[in-house]
């Protein structure tokens, strides 16, 4: 009998990737033992989580950059592509289509699951997909009802302390930040002036 494929989802902003990103997408593709991980930038985030995010094109030009000497990371614009907003039930029923004989398991930061039920068609997400999450600097408390978290695999990940947010605040108080970045997104930024 063959062995299923599976499939890590790794959604997201991504403004811009950095050395977290890839840390924890490679120690779940490890821990999960997965074939490959595809990274997904949003266009419209549903939140609106806030505003100036960097067009969703060069978001996904610093992805690919970052990721092109792994042979285990892919990129999929699927979300771009889409007109207005993208939601992640809709990614992961594209991605099954794409993929019909793999386990799809959908990566994400523990600080999401308190507003997970907010999701569009959130329980339909756990029917289809493994939602993994990997730990951020908010902790583990969260007061999603325990019948969401009974079905998600909550990984005691190592715990990487970069974010996007740091990269951008580094930027704009004019410090040094090189080391959050592979060289090649680095090089991006300052060469497009980016986040100024």
């Amino acid at each position: 009998m063959a062995i299923k494929e599976k499939i890590g989802l790794f959604g997201g902003t991504f403004d811009p990737i950095h050395l977290g990103h890839t840390l924890i997408a490679e120690w779940m593709l490890n821990y999960l033992d997965l074939t490959k991980v595809i990274f997904i930038p949003n266009k419209i985030h549903p939140f609106a989580k806030r505003e100036n995010i960097i067009p969703a094109e060069e978001r996904a030009e610093m992805i690919r950059l970052a990721i092109k000497d792994f042979p285990f990371f892919e990129m999929s614009t699927l979300e771009i592509e889409r007109l207005g907003v993208s939601y992640t039930v809709d990614t992961i029923r594209t991605m099954i289509k794409d993929y019909p004989d793999a386990e799809i398991y959908y990566i994400m930061g523990e600080d999401n699951l308190d507003k997970f039920t907010l999701w569009k068609k959130s329980e339909e997400i756990l029917k289809l997909a493994r939602v993994v999450t990997f730990r951020r600097r908010s902790g583990a408390k969260t007061s999603l009802p325990e019948r969401y978290l009974d079905k998600m695999l909550r990984l005691k990940s190592p715990y990487f302390d970069i974010s996007s947010t740091d990269v951008r605040e580094r930027i704009k108080k004019g410090e040094k930040y090189q080391s959050l970045l592979y060289p090649q997104v680095y090089r991006y930024i300052m060469g497009n002036n980016l986040y100024r």
